[in-house]
């Protein structure tokens, strides 16, 4: 962070080295929010053609605005009486930093006047197949609300440890007639592009993403990025 030593309003924003709220956590989190733009970048620059005059900005200065939007939301929870929280689980810190990347949107697009969206060329991939043309036009307007649901779902799943794979698939499609995906990959993609619909059209507040965060873990398909809800447990109070 560029600045260590910060107080809005009456409420520092870093605790000491002894507390949660950290100069070095603080870090952490804008590295995770930085390396999940990166990735969302790198995924439509596969598809745009070098020809397509587009290039990719992020406001630095909107970043570390939306950490320290995210802690002063975090902090009000822990300092307050009405709440049993001493410190924020995991649910609640993507929660925090999702909701305020899409409120400062930090990501932005450049083009000439001249051109325009329409214009778009498309990357040939694999099999020579055109990705969705109208579908990457719509990513590249909505690339914040991309970059907040990988930020999220990185931050609680660890999509690479799969738990419950194609024998188990199989199995709950035989004993419930109601699941219809045909796969837990199926599901997984229904599950994210539901959630970057929310994120680009419903009113959210942080509440609310902590809770679809909470409900999409309900079915252990995948790995957790770590115990997330044992330190849930004996709390109180959802802000």
């Amino acid at each position: 962070m560029s600045e260590t030593h910060i107080a809005w309003g009456r409420i520092p924003v870093f605790d000491e080295d002894d507390g949660f709220f950290t100069v070095a956590m603080a870090e952490k989190w804008q590295d995770h929010m930085l390396n999940s733009y990166k990735d969302v970048y790198r995924g439509m620059k596969t598809k745009i053609d070098s020809n397509s005059p587009i290039s990719f900005y992020l406001d630095r200065a909107l970043l570390e605005a939306s950490v320290i939007a995210a802690i002063l939301g975090m902090k009000k929870i822990t300092q307050s009486s009405a709440n049993n929280v001493k410190e924020p689980n995991a649910f609640k810190v993507a929660a925090y930093l999702s909701y305020w990347w899409l409120r400062r949107k930090p990501v932005g697009i450049h083009y000439p006047s001249n051109w325009d969206l329409k214009d778009l060329e498309i990357r040939i991939s694999d099999g020579d197949n055109f990705p969705d043309k109208d579908k990457t036009i719509w990513q590249l307007k909505h690339i914040n609300e991309l970059v907040a649901v990988h930020m999220v779902a990185s931050y609680i799943f660890n999509f690479d440890n799969v738990l419950c794979g194609n024998r188990q698939c199989a199995r709950l499609k035989r004993t419930d007639e109601n699941f219809c995906f045909d796969d837990f990959e199926a599901m997984k993609t229904e599950m994210l592009q539901k959630l970057t619909y929310y994120f680009s059209y419903r009113t959210l507040a942080p509440k609310v993403i902590e809770h679809i965060l909470e409900g999409y873990t309900f079915h252990p398909v995948w790995g957790l990025t770590g115990k997330l809800w044992a330190s849930e447990r004996g709390s109180e109070g959802s802000d």
